[in-house]
């Protein structure tokens, strides 16, 4: 019989083998899956905060007034007709002193203060009673911050500013119609508008800090850190024990396979993912701090913040390899990064996102990494910020990952069929089954 070139051979089985559903479909049908599900995860969350928007934090304060114009006092009417008017929906108001309130804002647990000062009632009765000169206004005053996200200042004005404007509109009515005798244009004219409005952060931040942005963006580099560490030390680690062959460009190196078992091979992962933490934290904040100018406030808290983040993360992410092997990135890439980003609250408020968010939020690792990012960084980790919630969310996030890597890859080194030892038996049916298969082509 005469001699078949290897590439005539080769030909047909390869051209068989790419056409087979099984070459192809999974990654097909990922992909679609990523199509999907991605643009669903990102805009879904994002499109539509104005429409999504429930409960969002404000405080009403009215000073104690030093003028009480009879029984009608000018700022409870402008009180009542604020808490008659806003969007319960939409904004949840609670009325505080002026204390409690700068407290609350100070720990981001509100995100706008409608401020009436103790001397509105005065400055509107004078406004009432002609006198030399132009009329004084009175203000209020709607405090901002934007210590609690960049995007909570403008849904807070957006939603409260009109509102205020339609209630000094009213009042301005109120005035014109109680006020009796005849008034010059100029007095009627501010009658009309009987007070200002005035918007200004509370406490302002300092530079470099992304107009609130920062502990966000800070948030994504510890997640995304920690995941690609992660996604880098599982197959780095396999190659190292000859579990699978090391490809750098057109070269191949394949390292004699060392028998280890799952759970001590998950073991050497997190061992070093640990080592590697620590540093690699440093770095990160020794470029975002002297070398980028961004405000480091408690370096070491930070450092130590940064560290348990990555590290929690890191274990959590070899863990999901260590179960779904090679769905471990997908896995890993919804949880820790895709789900996280939109139900942080980092860069949209929580209350401005859907309610599947708001729900799986208490159990994305990136809401509590930039509560405590913002804690540190924009709070001075005061009580009731968001601190301790934070560590203990990173310190449970460790436990159940450690607890969970060494319960299942112990089960699974109990079973053979699950076992990482080269099946030499197998490999000799792939080859024989192969061989086969050309012969019948050649034949």
């Amino acid at each position: 019989m005469p001699e078949v070139s290897p590439s005539v051979v080769a030909e047909p089985v390869t051209r068989r083998f790419l056409w087979h559903p099984r070459t192809w479909i999974a990654s097909v049908t990922i992909l679609i899956l990523l199509g999907l599900t991605l643009p669903a995860v990102y805009l879904g969350g994002t499109i539509d905060p104005q429409g999504d928007l429930k409960d969002l934090p404000v405080a009403l304060v009215v000073e104690p007034q030093t003028v009480q114009l009879g029984a009608a006092s000018p700022a409870d009417a402008v009180a009542d007709g604020i808490e008659q008017h806003v969007d319960d929906n939409k904004i949840t108001l609670t009325s505080m002193s002026t204390d409690e309130a700068d407290h609350q804002m100070r720990n981001g647990h509100i995100v706008g203060i409608i401020r009436i000062p103790n001397d509105f009632n005065a400055q509107v009765g004078a406004l009432t009673r002609p006198g030399p000169g132009a009329p004084t206004h009175p203000v209020v005053h709607l405090d901002t911050t934007s210590r609690s996200g960049a995007m909570t200042a403008g849904m807070f004005t957006g939603n409260v500013g009109p509102v205020v404007e339609g209630v000094r509109t009213a009042l301005g009515r109120q005035l014109m119609a109680t006020g009796g005798a005849p008034v010059d244009t100029a007095t009627a004219t501010a009658l009309a508008t009987p007070f200002a409005i005035a918007i200004a952060p509370l406490d302002p931040l300092p530079s470099h800090t992304g107009l609130g942005t920062s502990v966000f963006y800070l948030a994504i580099v510890l997640i995304i850190v920690a995941f690609i560490g992660a996604s880098a030390v599982h197959p780095l680690i396999d190659t190292v024990i000859g579990f699978i062959p090391q490809e750098t460009g057109p070269r191949v190196r394949r390292n004699p396979y060392r028998h280890l078992s799952r759970t001590r091979t998950l073991i050497l992962k997190w061992l070093v993912m640990l080592a590697a933490t620590p540093p690699t934290t440093a770095a990160i904040l020794l470029v975002a701090g002297p070398w980028l100018g961004m405000p480091l406030i408690s370096p070491l808290t930070l450092w130590l913040f940064a560290t348990a983040t990555v590290a929690a993360v890191g274990v959590g992410g070899l863990t999901v390899f260590a179960l779904f092997g090679s769905f471990g990135p997908l896995v890993n890439t919804f949880f820790f990064v895709a789900l996280a980003m939109t139900s942080s609250g980092g860069a949209i408020p929580l209350q401005a996102t859907p309610d599947f968010f708001r729900a799986i939020a208490p159990f994305e690792p990136m809401r509590a990494v930039v509560n405590g990012l913002r804690s540190i960084l924009y709070f001075d980790s005061t009580p009731g910020s968001g601190m301790e919630p934070a560590w203990w969310y990173l310190l449970v996030l460790a436990a159940i990952s450690i607890a969970t890597g060494l319960i299942a890859t112990r089960v699974f080194d109990r079973f053979p069929a699950f076992t990482r030892l080269p099946d030499d038996g197998a490999s000799r049916s792939v080859d024989k089954a192969q061989r086969t298969e050309v012969h019948q082509v050649t034949a």
